[in-house]
C-alpha cells in the first residue's frame, strides 16, 4: 500500500472506516484504585457492511468485515486514538482526531469505556496556544466563546508587586469546556458546557460516541490490525473486528502502547503539581486587583505557583462566576513518606500519578497549606487557604520512541506517544498539532514517514523546552542549563535517544538557593 494512508489517489481520500481508542480522565471519589487504570476506545465505521459491522449489526464472529465490503480493502482506514482525561486533555486528543475525520467525510463511530457520556468538571485549567487556537479555528462550529482572555504575564515579588511583565495576550480555558465544545463538534452532545449544537456540514461524516466498550488488545493479522474489546454494559461480551489502521490515542498509560512497547515506562520527575481553583465570588477585591486579568507567577526557594482565571464550573464566563485557577510545584523525593501520605486518599488507597478532586485526606494537606503562608505572598496564599477541594498530579515523564507500529498500521499519538509536563500547558496543544497533521495524512498531503517524523520532533522539542521552564522556576539556572543544552542539540542535529527526556532533579538541582 505504499507510505501513505489509503489508496492510490488525486486529492483527497474517501471515506473510511477509522477506529479510536480512548481514555478517560478519572476524577472525583469515582476514581478507584488509580486513575491511570481508567481508558476507553473508539472506533470509525464507513458507510458500507464494514459500517454494519462495527455499530453491532452483523455479527460475523470475529471474521474480517472486509470479505463482505465492495470497497477494496486498502481503501479502508482504521484509527484508533486516546481521549486524557489527565492530564488535563487525553480525552480530547481522541475527540480532535475524531472531529478531523468527520470533517473530511469519514464515519466515526467512538466507543467509550465510561458508561456515562456526561462528564464532570475536573477543575483543571488550560492555557492554550496558537495551534491549538488554529484548530478551534479550523474546526469548532459552536459560535459562543470558548475562553477567558488573558492580557499578559506577570511576575510577584512577596509584597505582591510586580517584578516583571509580559505583554503576551493569552486564552486560558478549562478541561470540562473543551471536552463538552469538542463533544458538539463532534457528534451533538448536548450540555450545560455547550448547549447550542452546530448543525452538521453537508460533507461531514456520521459521528457516533458509544459508551461502555474498553479495548483490549490489537494485533497485525494477515494484512489487518485486529482489534478486541468487551462490552461493558453487556456483562463485559467480548467482540473483534479487523481495521486497515489504528491510531492509538490511550493516553499516558497507554495499555496498547505497553504492548506494542514494554520498554517504555513512566518516570517520576521528583515533584508534585497541587492544583485547586477558587470560586471568583470567594476571591477578596485584594487578590483580584492583584491577578486579574493576567497569567501570575510567584518564585521561591524549590516551588513556585501560577494562577490564571477559567470558566466557571458549569462553563460560564461571566465575570463573577468564573473560577481562580493554581498550580503549585512542589519537590517531593520519590519512595518517600511525605509522597505516600499526601498521595493516601480518604479511603486509604495510596494513588501512583493523580490524586483526583475531593479525595485529599485534609489533615494531610495542612501542613502545606500552613507552608504556602510562610513562603507565598498573599493573594497567592489566600489562593491555596480558600480552596477546599484541592488534588495533586506527581509529575513524571512518557516518551514512546516511535509514532507508528505494526508494519505502519498503528499509529500513536497524545499523551500515549508522549506526557509532556504541564509547566507550559503544552499538553492540548500537543494534541492539537498531531490532529492538524493527522488531517493532512488523510488528505495526502504527507507521507505516513513524514507525519511520524513531525510529531516525534514536536514530542521531543516540546518535553525539553517544557521541562527547562520548569527547572528554572523550581532550581534556577544552573538546574535548567541541562535541559536547555540538549534542547539546543536536537535542534541543530535533529533526533535524540528519548532516553533523553525523563528523569527527577539531579543533586545539583536543589543546591543552590533561589532568590525571589
Amino acid at each position: 500500500m505504499g507510505d501513505r494512508i489509503g489508496v492510490e489517489r488525486q486529492g483527497r481520500v474517501p471515506p473510511h472506516s477509522v477506529t479510536v481508542a480512548s481514555r478517560p480522565w478519572a476524577g472525583g471519589h469515582g476514581a478507584v484504585q488509580i486513575a491511570e487504570d481508567h481508558w476507553k476506545e473508539a472506533e470509525l465505521g464507513s458507510g458500507c457492511m464494514c459500517c454494519a459491522l462495527i455499530r453491532g449489526l452483523v455479527d460475523v464472529d470475529g471474521k474480517c468485515c472486509l470479505e463482505h465490503c465492495k470497497i477494496d480493502a486498502t481503501s479502508r482506514i482504521e484509527t484508533q486514538a486516546v481521549l486524557h482525561a489527565y492530564k488535563i486533555g487525553g480525552s480530547n486528543s481522541g475527540l480532535m482526531n475524531g472531529i478531523v475525520l468527520k470533517r473530511q467525510g469519514h464515519n466515526v463511530h467512538i466507543l467509550e469505556q465510561n458508561t456515562q457520556s456526561q462528564r464532570n468538571d475536573l477543575a483543571a485549567g488550560i492555557t492554550t496556544h496558537p495551534d491549538f487556537v488554529k484548530f478551534m479555528e479550523l474546526h469548532d462550529q459552536v459560535v459562543e466563546l470558548w475562553s477567558v482572555p488573558s492580557e499578559g504575564i506577570q511576575f510577584l515579588n512577596k509584597s505582591a508587586g510586580v517584578k516583571r511583565r509580559l505583554n503576551v495576550p493569552l486564552e486560558m480555558t478549562s478541561w470540562g469546556l473543551i471536552y463538552h465544545r469538542l463533544r458538539a463538534n463532534f457528534d451533538g452532545f448536548a450540555s450545560e458546557f455547550c448547549p447550542n449544537i452546530p448543525e452538521p456540514n453537508k460533507t461531514d461524516g456520521t459521528a457516533l460516541f458509544d459508551v461502555g466498550k474498553r479495548v483490549k488488545g490489537i494485533s497485525l493479522v494477515n494484512s489487518a490490525v485486529e482489534v478486541t474489546y468487551e462490552d461493558l454494559l453487556k456483562d463485559s461480551e467480548k467482540g473483534t473486528f479487523r481495521a486497515d489502521r489504528v491510531i492509538i490515542a490511550d493516553g499516558a498509560n497507554s495499555r496498547l502502547r505497553a504492548a506494542l512497547f514494554p520498554e517504555v515506562k513512566r518516570v517520576y520527575a521528583g515533584y508534585v503539581a497541587f492544583r485547586g481553583t477558587v470560586n471568583e465570588s470567594d476571591v477578596s477585591d485584594e487578590a483580584k486587583n492583584t491577578f486579574h486579568p493576567k497569567l501570575s507567577y510567584y518564585s521561591f526557594k524549590n516551588g513556585y505557583i501560577l494562577l490564571y482565571i477559567i470558566p466557571g464550573a458549569d462553563g460560564s464566563l461571566d465575570e463573577g462566576h468564573r473560577r481562580y485557577n493554581w498550580v503549585w510545584y512542589h519537590p517531593l523525593e520519590e519512595n518517600s513518606s511525605s509522597l505516600r501520605e499526601i498521595m493516601t486518599d480518604v479511603s486509604g488507597t495510596v494513588h501512583r500519578n493523580i490524586l483526583p478532586v475531593g479525595a485529599m485526606q485534609l489533615s494531610a494537606w495542612a501542613p502545606y497549606v500552613s507552608h504556602a503562608e510562610q513562603v507565598m505572598c498573599a493573594p497567592f496564599a489566600e489562593m491555596v487557604r480558600k480552596t477546599t477541594h484541592p488534588f495533586i498530579t506527581a509529575v513524571s515523564d512518557v516518551a514512546c520512541p516511535n509514532a507508528t507500529a505494526l508494519e505502519g498500521k498503528v499509529m500513536i499519538v497524545g499523551e500515549a506517544l508522549a506526557l509532556i509536563r504541564p509547566h507550559m500547558a503544552l499538553s492540548t496543544t500537543q494534541c492539537a498539532i498531531q490532529a492538524l497533521l493527522v488531517d493532512r495524512v488523510f488528505n495526502g498531503e504527507i507521507s505516513l514517514q513524514e507525519w511520524e517524523k513531525q510529531v516525534l520532533r514536536s514530542a521531543r522539542l516540546n518535553a525539553l523546552k517544557t521541562n527547562a521552564y520548569g527547572y528554572f522556576f523550581l532550581y534556577g539556572w544552573l538546574s535548567a542549563l541541562e535541559w536547555i543544552a540538549k534542547l539546543v542539540s536536537v535542534m541543530i542535529l535533529g533526533m535524540r535517544p528519548f532516553s533523553w527526556f525523563s528523569g527527577g532533579p539531579s543533586k545539583s538541582a536543589t543546591a543552590g538557593e533561589k532568590k525571589d
